[in-house]
């Protein structure tokens, strides 16, 4: 793996980790000294992330992670729901029995995350990205898995401002169209779960909007729990 790699491997997970806020400028010589490493690695590992969406750059000034405006909340939601109602569908036609237990089970792992306010963020981009695998179409799924990285870093600052949305019953008939093969429901009721998404984060993003102290203080304070960790 060449240095560029592992420094592109370490800003990601520093993303997906929350270490770096929604709007944050990033500064180079800081990266490369958190990941031990010459800035030119850090250079070329910025520059893919930049292509992949995940941070934005402007002409002389410094790439600073990205934050969802309302034109990419609408694009992110329309791109996640073409795609995820063709992954349901497919997995519903494709899955194998084995597939459907542990999909069973990742959907009983969501429901108690949700009972117990405990990361029930990750398990529900657990059910999705199975029932991506199960799927059996890489680039699909390769896709997807950029999308909700983008959604789990640019909207972070999103999440929670209108109270926790419930989709245990969602996810519950989703899961049991797949365990059944029955692929029309899975693509409608993924579709139907990917709409609803869509309206509760643009509530989130229009609250983020009245309030915006509230989120930059959010973040702020998500970065210093994270620094204080390490």
């Amino acid at each position: 793996m060449s240095a560029s790699d592992v420094a592109y491997l370490g800003i990601r997970k520093m993303l997906t980790d929350g270490e770096l806020s929604p709007g944050q400028r990033l500064s180079q010589s800081r990266l490369a000294r958190q990941l031990n490493c010459s800035p030119m690695p850090v250079v070329e590992a910025m520059r893919r992330l930049e292509s992949e969406g995940l941070l934005v750059k402007q002409a002389r000034q410094q790439a600073r992670v990205r934050e969802l405006s309302h034109e990419d909340l609408e694009g992110l939601y329309l791109l996640r729901e073409a795609i995820e109602s063709v992954t349901a569908r497919l997995a519903a036609q494709r899955a194998t029995t084995e597939e459907t237990r542990v999909l069973q089970e990742l959907a009983q792992a969501y429901e108690r995350a949700w009972e117990a306010n405990h990361q029930e963020a990750d398990a529900d981009v657990a059910i999705h990205r199975h029932i991506a695998e199960c799927a059996r179409c890489p680039l699909l799924k390769g896709e997807l898995d950029r999308f909700l990285l983008l959604e789990r870093t640019a909207g972070r600052s999103l999440k929670s401002q209108c109270g926790r949305p419930g989709h245990t019953h969602i996810h519950r008939a989703l899961v049991q169209a797949i365990v059944d093969h029955d692929a029309d429901s899975a693509e409608y009721l993924m579709k139907k779960h990917i709409q609803h998404g869509y309206e509760e984060a643009q509530r989130d993003l229009a609250a983020g909007a009245k309030n915006p102290r509230a989120i930059r203080r959010t973040s702020a304070q998500r970065t210093s729990d994270s620094r204080r960790a390490t």
